[in-house]
């Protein structure tokens, strides 16, 4: 991982490892403005969002909390 250990660097790193955008994260964020937000660290990450991205990523939870 080369973002950080933020649940966004995180996320950010597990998006571009896969080759996903921010259009394939909708579905669990409900919109782009939101899904950048939280990319660029002016939001946190929720813990519906963090349960929804665990079971996407077939992650622990907790590397989004």
């Amino acid at each position: 991982m080369q973002e950080g250990v933020t649940p966004a660097g995180i996320l950010a790193d597990l998006m571009s490892e896969r080759g996903l955008k921010q259009a394939d994260m909708l579905p669990i964020f409900g919109s782009r403005s939101v899904i950048s937000e939280v990319l660029s660290g002016k939001r946190g990450i929720t813990k519906t969002q963090a349960k929804s991205l665990a079971h996407f990523f077939k992650l622990p939870v907790e590397l989004f909390l």
